[in-house]
């Protein structure tokens, strides 16, 4: 990878937000899990850059009086403040519910959404117990940044309000009423999701397309996948390059006439 990683500071209001940037072309933006940040998809922002884009990763974990539309509020700030809009928006997890609010609200700033993995509708009591008790999605918190990350997180000024609050959306919100609103845009769109996700069932993934009326692709074992295991819900972290690959290809499919992404179709 030629790409470099570079930080940007801005302000939200009174609280600071780091915008995680490298590449050169057509703008990307990679909106990270609940609790995370920019930098912990180091590799996957670097991966995507080298194939010719501009890929921004805000960091918005942490909000003063945290609330969702602060928090696309804040992601659409990040996209002009580094000049990344209008742009797709690819969210993993948690990221994939902020990029879901940031089309509906900011629909100039979003070429096409892409959730991953993301807890768009209700999972349901099961599904959050599969959430909550330990499994092998702890494993998670095994990767350095992401571990470290959520700790910076927690430890910062309001953070485990922010934290909090956020899961209690995940636990309280199903966004069905803003999937039909997005449903109803022109904006292009498609839910990804991991065919081994130890976090999250796919029967999620399949609910969410079925509102968006969008496209669901399962990320299985082919097209270059060199894993020892199927993907599971960190994928993008664990595996850049075929995450890179993989998304280019969905962004190809969404956007074919468009010569900045249509090329990966």
């Amino acid at each position: 990878m030629t790409a470099e990683l570079t930080r940007y500071r801005l302000r939200h209001r009174a609280r600071p937000i780091d915008v995680w940037v490298a590449g050169d072309g057509p703008p990307i933006v990679l909106l990270h899990g609940w609790g995370l940040s920019g930098r912990v998809y180091r590799d996957a922002v670097l991966a995507i850059a080298s194939r010719g884009y501009r890929v921004a990763a805000p960091s918005l974990a942490v909000a003063e009086s945290w609330k969702m539309d602060m928090i696309a509020e804040m992601a659409a700030e990040a996209m002009a403040g580094v000049d990344a809009a209008p742009a797709p928006v690819l969210g993993h997890s948690f990221g994939g519910a902020v990029g879901v609010t940031l089309a509906v609200q900011h629909p100039d700033f979003v070429r096409a959404v892409v959730p991953i993995s993301a807890p768009l509708v209700s999972l349901g009591t099961r599904g959050m117990g599969k959430v909550v008790l330990p499994g092998r999605h702890f494993r998670i918190v095994t990767h350095a940044p992401a571990a470290a990350a959520l700790l910076r997180a927690a430890t910062t000024r309001g953070g485990i309000g922010s934290l909090a609050r956020a899961a209690r959306w995940v636990i309280g919100n199903g966004q069905d009423p803003r999937l039909e609103t997005l449903a109803a845009t022109d904006i292009p769109r498609a839910v990804v999701w991991a065919e081994e996700d130890s976090l999250l069932s796919p029967e999620v993934g399949r609910r969410a397309a079925e509102v968006l009326a969008c496209t669901f692709h399962l990320i299985g074992g082919g097209n270059g996948w060199n894993g020892t295991r199927l993907p599971d819900h960190d994928w993008p972290m664990r595996h850049p390059e075929h995450f890179a690959d993989t998304i280019l290809r969905i962004l190809g499919s969404l956007l074919p006439a468009d010569p900045d992404y249509g090329l990966h179709a």
